[in-house]
């Protein structure tokens, strides 16, 4: 049996009895390409996934022209991961060790055992919106992120990605999935537990696995599990960009940021002793080329 590899998706909703929002997505391209891009193992693969897959879902959250910057820290080798969401759905990340395999055989080993730190930024051309950090005992990134809205933006909420990889170096993703969901004003909380552990529940899993039907029908399917209807919910719909790895890198960009990082004088000191030195966007792995005459690009980006 062949499975129906759809086009990632991202869709938002919003259920007016109990008075919830949903964000449903898959994200299959978009991770394949972070993992890709920085040669992931499937170790740290799978840390990257959930961090884009997760932040591509937060991305429903958020007015024109804003941006979520990530960082989830672990005391294990895997050091952290690192993300950029976009409103218009341009997402960008990195996992800091992406051959964590050579120290760490699990994800548990790679993160450590003393939970995460969840650090979100909220901004708008550059200028801070709001921010906040929180210490996790959870280490995956959709559960850490789900706890983060919960306690840091004080909106209980709740977050499951569901990623499965495969050995297939152009197409390292299998499968990624996930929900956002979060209760709304006038959402009785007790209900919303309620709802909330259902989402955790295998059955859920199984409908976000789910390959046989359209995004809308599994959002209804969803919808129903999660508030034990046989009829879809009230609720309203609407289709957002789908998230895609994008980066803001340039030539200028980098450029500056060298020198911002060098001063003047040592950047002058760098161009004299090699008067085409080499920059490598940490996100995308675009190179650089920052000679005297200015800078240009010696790899293009997709």
């Amino acid at each position: 049996m062949v499975m129906h590899l759809e086009p990632d998706f991202l869709l938002r909703a919003v259920i007016r009895t109990p008075a919830l929002r949903l964000a449903l997505g898959s994200f299959r391209s978009l991770d394949s390409e972070g993992i890709i891009r920085h040669d992931a193992d499937p170790v740290a693969g799978r840390l990257l996934a959930g961090a884009l897959s997760s932040a591509a879902l937060m991305s429903v959250l958020l007015d024109e022209g804003e941006k979520y910057s990530i960082r989830i820290n672990y005391p294990g080798p895997a050091a952290g991961v690192l993300v950029e969401a976009n409103a218009d759905g341009r997402v960008r990340g990195l996992i800091r060790n992406p051959h964590v395999m050579t120290t760490a055989d699990s994800v548990e080993i790679a993160c450590g055992d003393a939970g995460a730190t969840v650090a979100v930024t909220r901004s708008k051309d550059g200028r801070i919106l709001n921010s906040g950090e929180v210490r996790s005992a959870f280490i995956m990134p959709s559960a850490a992120l789900g706890y983060f809205l919960s306690v840091s933006d004080q909106i209980e909420s709740e977050i499951r990605c569901e990623v499965e990889l495969q050995p297939d170096p152009a197409a390292p993703v299998r499968s990624a999935d996930g929900v956002l969901l979060q209760a709304m004003p006038g959402c009785d909380l007790a209900c919303f537990d309620t709802i909330r552990k259902r989402l955790l529940e295998p059955a859920a899993g199984k409908v976000l696995r789910d390959r046989s039907c359209s995004p809308e029908d599994k959002l209804r399917t969803l919808s129903m599990l999660l508030c034990r209807t046989v009829e879809p919910p009230e609720m309203g719909v609407f289709p957002v960009p789908a998230a895609r790895f994008a980066c803001n890198c340039s030539a200028e960009r980098m450029r500056e940021m060298t020198l911002q990082m060098l001063g003047g004088e040592d950047f002058e000191k760098l161009l004299q002793e090699n008067p085409n030195p080499a920059v490598r966007c940490q996100f995308c792995g675009a190179e650089y080329r920052l000679g005297a005459e200015g800078p240009s690009p010696s790899q293009g980006k997709e």
